[in-house]
């Protein structure tokens, strides 16, 4: 019914949800098949613990598994933006390309997959009860420890930043800001 590589991850998933997960959540649907997915990830000790629930197609569980395995044990910072192209390739290495039927079923997993990272960012800023700007969301890094670097290290690049306060490690969406701090900081 399905080729191999589908049928290996579709009826033996390694991240398939565990009961009771309190971890943040993140949800889509397709309005062509009628299926959803949602992927929980948990944060111990920065090392992330994905896993995913569907009632999709074997298709959509592959891709889920995939995207889940490709993320689970590592820290967030290592994980760079969570490119779409990085996805895309993860799933197209470890079952082939999609056709174009199931395409759809690729793109609720991305959505969804986003969806609970954007869920764990808005819980560390609510966690967040600083008195300044909190600029990196992924690891509570706020403006005046940025700053302070920059100050201290001349010449210092987004990079140096976060290797120094590990901002901007981690999903990405702060190293544009973190640039301009430094491009002020410069002027």
């Amino acid at each position: 019914m399905y080729p191999k590589k589908i049928e290996l991850r579709a009826f033996e998933p390694r991240h398939k949800l565990a009961a009771d997960n309190p971890a943040v959540c993140g949800r889509s649907a397709s309005f062509f098949c009628g299926c959803y997915i949602s992927f929980w990830i948990e944060t111990v000790e920065d090392e992330l613990h994905i896993s995913f629930g569907t009632n999709g197609c074997g298709y959509m569980v592959a891709i889920a598994d995939i995207l889940a395995e490709s993320a689970s044990g590592k820290p967030l910072s290592d994980l760079h933006g969570l490119e779409q192209a990085d996805l895309k390739d993860a799933i197209v290495r470890a079952i082939g390309i999609l056709p174009v039927e199931r395409e759809h079923c690729g793109e609720v997993c991305f959505e969804a997959f986003r969806y609970a990272f954007a869920a764990l960012r808005e819980t560390r800023i609510e966690e967040f009860r600083g008195d300044e700007a909190l600029i990196c969301t992924c690891f509570g890094v706020s403006e005046r420890v940025i700053e302070d670097f920059i100050a201290a290290n001349g010449g210092a690049t987004v990079d140096s930043v976060g290797d120094s306060c590990r901002a901007g490690s981690g999903c990405g969406s702060c190293r544009m800001l973190i640039q301009e701090m430094i491009d002020a900081a410069g002027d």
